[in-house]
């Protein structure tokens, strides 16, 4: 993709490569280049949306027969497993592709339905808060430049992070690769994002003291989803929607160090921790419909 850098999951935001033509700030332009992108538009977004949550299904329904075909390899070596594990994860990848262009049909579709609900922010100090609502999320095209592996936007667990907190993690992270993490520069990216999500209106600092009040009830919400599916969070490893995970230990722990998404195949590592009250905003909003601040 020449144009965009990569794509937010979730449709809250999506990011651009920084060029002279989307300087202009154009509704037509950013029209006429999702169009390029993303040629067909031959569903509506609730039918896009659709195909996400369907072939996020699909994807888990393929990876729990994968896992069934190792246990298998564990028993015993034999071809046959190993055959049916490689057309499997063949498939899985068909599927995925069918996901992330779903996924990209969704921006399109929310974009073309109503163009005056999305903004463009070239980053300035003061935004970071619309970064830590889409912390951790798999970037679609953003990938490490020394392995070639897609790329996380993380941040130091910190409560007020600044653009220097941020940065890039490589999802080999957790494979024993010799790359680890690569810095962030806001002017990595340009940001078209919803202005119809209250917590990107926002700074970080009114978030989180909101948040700090209300925190009895978003710890209910959240334990009404423990055990659920985050299609929008997938594993970078497996392409897996990931599970939403509480710590064991005692319930006077904050949210923000018991409430995490995991991977759902047998012996992957691969996380994503809720280490933000904006990316817990963002995370009731796609399973909720609605955020912290409604």
């Amino acid at each position: 993709m020449e144009f965009f850098d990569f794509l937010f999951a979730g449709v809250a935001a999506f990011a651009i490569k920084v060029a002279p033509k989307i300087i202009r700030n154009t509704v037509e332009t950013i029209k006429n280049e999702l169009r390029e992108i993303f040629p067909e538009l031959s569903r509506t977004y609730s039918e896009s949306r659709k195909t996400v949550v369907v072939t996020a299904k699909e994807i888990g329904e393929i990876d729990e027969e994968i896992q069934e075909r190792e246990k298998s390899l564990r028993r015993g070596d034999n071809n046959a497993d190993r055959e049916q594990i490689e057309n499997l994860n063949r498939e899985k990848q068909k599927r995925y592709e069918k996901y992330q262009e779903a996924q990209g049909q969704c921006i399109r579709n929310q974009y073309e339905q109503d163009p005056g609900k999305f903004a463009k922010t070239e980053l300035e100090n003061g935004d970071e808060n619309k970064l830590l609502y889409h912390t951790g999320l798999i970037s679609l095209g953003k990938n490490c430049p020394s392995c070639g592996r897609l790329m996380r936007l993380q941040h130091r667990t910190v409560d007020n992070p600044t653009f220097n907190d941020f940065f890039w993690q490589c999802t080999g992270y957790y494979e024993g690769l010799t790359c680890r993490t690569f810095s962030f520069r806001p002017s990595d990216i340009d940001l078209v994002n919803r202005t119809d999500l209250n917590e990107l209106s926002v700074d970080n600092e009114t978030v989180t003291t909101i948040a700090k009040g209300v925190q009895g009830s978003i710890d209910r919400r959240l334990k009404v989803h423990l055990g659920e599916k985050d299609v929008d969070i997938v594993c970078p490893v497996h392409k897996t929607a990931m599970e939403l995970k509480e710590r064991r230990g005692s319930d006077d722990l904050p949210i923000l160090d018991r409430f995490y998404l995991r991977c759902t195949h047998q012996g992957c590592s691969q996380t994503t921790k809720l280490k933000s009250f904006p990316q817990v905003a963002a995370y009731l909003q796609r399973q909720e419909g609605k955020g912290i601040l409604f």
